[in-house]
């Protein structure tokens, strides 16, 4: 088999196991929930069964007071930590109850944007990305060229 099309496969795995790894690691379902289902909006599950056992204590203290909620929807708090927020959502009588890494809050300034990284931390990777990719690319050039022959 020739050089060009051994790299060609390697490129092409490399993509697959990207791509998969990218698919494996986008969840932000929380681990208690048991059973549950996708609602309508983005990150938020119609809540079936939630296993006690993997809660914290604040999330049982709720749990017993006002019983399984209805919904639960995954934020992000608008911060430098940019920590998980759950909200469980009760649809009778309305209740938002927050909670950031398993703690009650009762008040958190939610983000939408649902990445772990920061305005600054993206602005790091997206050039780095750039300056990555730039000297692949010249490497690839190098290398066609140097097995060409």
């Amino acid at each position: 088999m020739n050089l060009f099309l051994r790299f060609k496969f390697i490129i092409i795995y490399a993509v697959l196991a990207a791509f998969w790894g990218t698919l494996a690691s986008c969840g932000h379902r929380p681990a208690y929930l048991k059973e549950g289902k996708t609602a309508e909006l983005s990150e938020r599950w119609r809540v079936a069964k939630i296993d006690p056992a993997l809660l914290s204590a604040d999330e049982k203290a709720v749990l017993e007071g006002f019983g399984t909620p209805d919904y639960i929807r995954f934020y992000r708090k608008r911060s430098l930590d940019r920590e998980k927020v759950y909200a469980w959502i009760y649809a009778e009588p309305p209740r938002f109850v927050t909670f950031v890494e398993g703690n009650k809050v009762d008040y958190a300034v939610l983000d939408e944007d649902l990445s772990s990284f920061n305005e600054h931390q993206r602005n790091m990777l997206f050039w780095g990305g750039i300056a990555a990719g730039t000297l692949a690319a010249v490497g690839l050039v190098a290398f066609y060229f140097a097995t060409k022959e």
